[in-house]
C-alpha cells in the first residue's frame, strides 16, 4: 500500500519520503477537508475542527444557532467557507476560525433551495439550486451575477467544486463528474461513479470505489488504481491525498499515514 502511495504522491509531484507511523485523532465527523498546507478540516454536526499536519488540534469553531454545517471551502485558508443548508446562511471564517464580516443569509435574497455552495478565489460564491437545477453565481458583494439553467436527466450533484478558476465540477454519485466553464457552461461528463466525494489535485481526479483508491487524469486519460483499501480497519467514509500524507475518514477516527 505504501508503495503504490509513493508512487501516486510522484504523479502528483510530491516529494514522497520514508513510511512513518501513522497518527489517529479520535474525532466523529461526517466529513472532512484538506487545505494547500496540509491543514485538516473535520466537520461535527455544527463544530468544525481544523488540525495541523501532524494531527494536533489548533481551533475550533460553533453556531449551534446556525445549526449544522454542510459542507465547508478550504481552498483558500485565510477565507473559509461554511455553508449551513437547513438555515440558508453562508459564514466564512480566517485562519484561526474566527468569523469574517457578515453571514451571508441566502434566504433574503430569494434564494431558498440552495443544495449546494463553493467559494472561488475570485471573491464569487457558486450555488447550485437543486429546485430549479440552475447554478447561481453570486458577485463579490453577494449579488447575483449570473443564472445557468441545465436540463441534466436525475441529475443530484453532492459535491460543488470551484477548480482553479478555469472550471466549476459537480459530481453525481450516479452519474459521475460533471465539468463546466468558469461561466458554468457545461463541457463534458465523466462516468466516475462513487458514493464518496471526489477529490482534483493538479489533472487527477481521485476517487474511492470497490475499496480501492483510483487515480484518473481527466487531461491524459489516463487511468490507475493506486492502493486497496480493503485492508483498513474500519468503514471508510473519506479519503483524502496531501502533501506526503493519505488521510482516512472513518466512523470514529481521523487517521494520517505519513508517506
Amino acid at each position: 500500500m505504501l508503495l503504490l502511495m509513493a508512487l501516486l504522491l510522484g504523479v502528483l509531484g510530491i516529494k514522497a519520503q520514508q513510511p512513518s507511523t501513522t497518527v489517529v485523532i479520535e474525532q466523529i465527523a461526517q466529513s472532512m477537508a484538506v487545505d494547500p498546507q496540509g491543514n485538516i478540516y473535520a466537520v461535527n454536526d455544527a463544530t468544525l475542527y481544523k488540525y495541523a499536519p501532524d494531527g494536533t488540534l489548533l481551533y475550533t469553531y460553533n453556531d449551534n444557532l446556525l445549526g449544522h454545517i454542510s459542507s465547508i471551502d478550504v481552498d483558500n485558508p485565510l477565507k473559509i467557507m461554511l455553508f449551513y443548508r437547513d438555515a440558508g446562511f453562508i459564514v466564512f471564517l480566517n485562519d484561526k476560525l474566527s468569523p469574517i464580516g457578515d453571514k451571508v443569509d441566502l434566504f433574503s435574497k430569494g434564494l431558498t433551495t440552495i443544495s449546494l455552495a463553493t467559494y472561488s478565489t475570485k471573491n464569487e460564491l457558486y450555488l447550485y439550486d437543486e429546485s430549479n437545477t440552475d447554478l447561481v453565481i453570486l458577485d463579490f458583494y453577494f449579488r447575483e451575477k449570473e443564472r445557468v439553467h441545465y436540463n441534466f436527466q436525475e441529475f443530484h450533484p453532492t459535491l460543488l467544486k470551484d477548480v482553479n478558476e478555469k472550471m466549476i465540477v459537480m459530481q453525481d454519485a450516479q452519474q459521475g463528474v460533471f465539468f463546466f466553464d468558469n461561466f458554468g457552461t457545461f463541457e463534458k461528463n465523466l462516468a466516475i461513479t462513487t458514493e464518496f466525494p471526489v477529490q482534483i489535485i493538479k489533472e487527477n481526479i481521485l476517487y474511492v470505489k470497490n475499496n480501492q483508491l483510483n487515480s484518473y487524469n481527466y487531461v491524459t486519460l489516463d487511468a490507475r488504481m493506486v492502493t486497496d483499501i480493503s485492508d483498513v480497519i474500519g468503514t471508510i467514509q473519506q479519503v483524502l491525498i496531501s502533501h506526503n500524507s493519505i488521510i482516512l475518514l472513518d466512523e470514529k477516527n481521523i487517521k494520517i499515514i505519513r508517506i
